[in-house]
């Protein structure tokens, strides 16, 4: 290998470290200064709730307002947030330009005709442990929002609590038995007519 070669080499290696460590102190700097907020999750279907030991995740804040419904994939708005008395932040506007600051809000992009995605649409999970979050009633995830709106997942919460897999599920609801069929009805019996 000539001199050149190894130096393009560790040259390009050396890029992708740094570019690397850049994504993380970014990451790490949003966590870090972020304002704190809980969303609440909506259904997926089943069938792609799990991909691999991924979980994907909706938001109710995701669902586009009629108006923004024709915007093109890829296209950027920015969903204003407001926390409700239950401590869960709702979507209480959408902007197309990015906001002042002062206000809390966060950057998405659109996935799908009427869905936004915020970058914070998956969450590891150990291989195994899909069941908890299958089996859940209700799904929250606390995220740091920087300034600029970026999202980053903090926590994930089941059922009011920080996902465990070691957590014991609960059995799933057995399926009632099926109703009893109606006492078959007798007929009466009739009295033969009286003899004249």
């Amino acid at each position: 290998m000539s001199h050149f070669m190894k130096i393009a080499f560790w040259a390009t290696v050396a890029g992708q470290i740094i570019l690397l460590a850049a994504f993380i102190a970014v990451k790490e700097n949003t966590l870090r200064t972020g304002t704190s907020v809980l969303l609440q999750t909506v259904p997926v279907d089943p069938l792609s709730l799990l991909q691999g030991e991924f979980v994907v995740l909706r938001y109710e804040i995701g669902e586009m307002p009629d108006w923004a419904r024709n915007a093109s994939r890829g296209e950027t708005f920015y969903v204003f947030l407001r926390e409700d008395s239950d401590g869960v932040w709702r979507e209480r506007g959408y902007q197309r330009g990015k906001p002042k600051s002062g206000e809390v809000f966060i950057k998405g992009r659109v996935d799908s005709p009427g869905r936004l995605e915020f970058g914070i649409d998956t969450f590891f999970i150990p291989e195994g442990t899909g069941h908890i979050i299958e089996r859940s009633r209700d799904v929250k995830v606390r995220v740091a929002i920087g300034s600029g709106g970026t999202a980053v997942i903090e926590d994930l919460l089941v059922d009011g609590k920080p996902f465990d897999p070691n957590r014991p599920v609960a059995p799933a609801i057995p399926p009632r038995d099926p109703p009893r069929p109606p006492e078959p009805v007798r007929p009466a019996e009739v009295a033969p007519p009286p003899r004249r």
